[in-house]
């Protein structure tokens, strides 16, 4: 059996809010059946992403080479890594991929899903202000004419930012959702979709932690590199 490959820690949360997401689309009756996965979550040696496109910190992309490094040497065939931000061409283009490890775009798998389920349509994007500036998900969405990409006004853009990084009540700071976050980002997705957008990226691996029960008019970048990773591996065990 092939096995998967997830880089956590970017934040801690996402990563195993991944591996989650690769155990619910396993179709396995038993332990034995599930596909072999491992996770490495090494916040200490991937500076942030967002500090290092818009700020000039330290280039996460060689702690990232590491922890798929690490990956290989445990026996990973695909991996993938829990982080949009981390999916910057500025970034992805210092990491190095193994021979033989397949890596697998989360940003690029969640475009063609975008395109082949809605079509023609407007889509709208909440993330980090790094994913959001830099136009990562907008360098993706150029290969699909059809789509619309659409972001919120510059200062719900910073709620949402504060949403996931502030120190008090930010996604990545405390166990729980706070409410507070919680409120922000709901508001942030119903602007949205009053812009006319038929569905919104939650564009930050923390994000989808706001909503726990799938909602058709949020599209979850998570879940879908979990499909695509499953797809790369062992894709007759896809649910």
């Amino acid at each position: 059996m092939k096995s998967i490959g997830i880089v956590g820690g970017v934040g801690p949360t996402a990563g195993t809010d991944l591996a989650n997401k690769v155990f619910r689309h396993t179709n396995a009756h038993k332990d034995q059946e599930h596909i072999n996965l491992y996770l490495t979550s090494c916040p200490s040696i991937i500076p942030d992403r967002t500090g290092f496109l818009l700020s000039g910190g330290e280039d996460p992309a060689p702690g990232i080479t590491e922890c798929i490094r690490k990956l290989a040497v445990c026996g990973a065939d695909a991996v993938g890594i829990a982080c949009n931000t981390a999916h910057s061409p500025l970034i992805l283009k210092n990491v190095v991929i193994p021979e033989g490890v397949v890596f697998v775009n989360m940003i690029d798998n969640t475009c063609k899903k975008i395109h082949k389920r809605f079509g023609k349509s407007k889509i709208g994007l909440i993330a980090t202000l790094g994913t959001i500036r830099t136009g990562i998900y907008k360098q993706y969405f150029e290969k699909y004419s059809e789509l619309e990409l659409v972001i919120p006004p510059d200062e719900t853009c910073e709620q949402v930012h504060r949403a996931i990084y502030d120190p008090e009540y930010g996604i990545k700071s405390t166990p729980r959702v706070s409410a507070r976050a919680s409120e922000v980002v709901n508001n942030a997705v119903k602007q949205l979709k009053g812009m006319g957008c038929s569905a919104v990226i939650l564009g930050c691996t923390e994000l989808p932690l706001v909503f726990p029960q799938p909602d058709p008019a949020l599209i979850d970048p998570t879940d879908i590199l979990a499909m695509s990773l499953i797809k790369a591996t062992e894709p007759q065990l896809l649910v």
